[in-house]
């Protein structure tokens, strides 16, 4: 039997702004790993750590059976989607600089929305249509340049596949919500990365990490579960098209952390863009509290 979807926009947005910082705090802990771990090492080691964390969260919620699946297929559908995600994220990276694969991989938010629409059979307001659509210009201002340099080739088809995955993944998790558990949906994510991590070893050379490294890994896999847990939340409370727009905030927070610690500094066009994402944000967050209070 199915539960009602809550429609909870506010407290929705409110948890993928943290969801998506807790996320930009783990892609940097990620850079500091990759510098000296093969990405199938790193994944399989992340999985290890954040299975030993999930472990204490399913005793105190109950053990085994608050792990029960009413939906096993779309568990297996949404862990493969998200091992999709994935591996063509990591394979854009090879072909594109990392902020350029970030901006394009922004197109998810808009494909979330619209898969929504025939998936869910949410209704999306021409307010929220206009909000990602904002925020999508936002994405092209930040990439323009290298699309008019001609760069936009296979790399580009990747980063868009990465985000048409990831885009399928978020929004089966608000398919799921109304009978699976947010515990049952990160165990099921994180086996599945896992199991894709140890057959990725059969093909490189495994390495242990440093204990240094196992600090990081360790930082980065609490970051992820942390941040799973919010974005999962915020998926369950609110329309997907209310809280997807709000995954453009990682592009702020990307930019700080590429100063901070790396001295990186975006050009014009990236802040330009970013401005563009974040007035789309604030549109969304004003449009929302006016439907709250009984105004539109």
């Amino acid at each position: 039997m199915t539960t009602p979807r809550p429609n909870r926009p506010l407290q929705g947005i409110a948890l993928m702004l943290a969801g998506v910082f807790l996320l930009s705090v783990m892609d940097t802990l990620t850079k500091v790993a990759v510098t000296e771990l093969s990405t199938p090492v790193l994944i399989a080691a992340r999985t290890a750590v954040v299975m030993v964390l999930i472990t204490p969260m399913v005793v105190r919620a109950g053990g085994w059976p608050v792990l029960r699946m009413q939906r096993p297929l779309g568990h297996l559908l949404r862990g493969a989607l998200s091992v999709c995600s994935m591996l063509a994220f990591f394979e854009a990276l090879r072909h594109l600089p990392l902020a350029t694969t970030i901006a394009i991989c922004f197109a998810a938010p808009l494909l979330m929305t619209v898969m929504s629409v025939p998936l869910l059979r949410e209704r999306v307001g021409r307010a929220r249509w206009a909000a990602v659509l904002l925020g999508l210009c936002g994405v092209f201002v930040i990439v323009g340049p290298e699309v008019a340099a001609g760069s936009f080739g296979i790399g580009a088809v990747l980063a868009l596949a990465a985000a048409f995955f990831y885009a399928a993944a978020m929004t089966c998790v608000r398919w799921l919500s109304s009978t699976e558990s947010d515990l049952s949906m990160m165990v099921t994510q994180n086996a599945c990365m896992g199991l894709a991590g140890l057959v990725g070893l059969l093909f490189v050379p495994p390495t242990m990490p440093s204990p240094t490294m196992w600090g990081v890994i360790a930082a980065s896999a609490a970051v992820l579960l942390a941040s799973q847990r919010l974005t999962f939340r915020a998926l369950r409370v609110a329309p997907v098209s209310a809280v997807a727009p709000f995954q453009y905030t990682e592009l702020v927070w990307a930019g700080l952390f590429g100063w901070l610690f790396w001295r990186e500094w975006p050009g014009p066009h990236v802040w330009w863009g970013a401005s563009i994402v974040v007035a789309a944000g604030l549109f969304s967050i004003w449009h929302e509290r006016r439907r709250a209070m009984g105004r539109g």
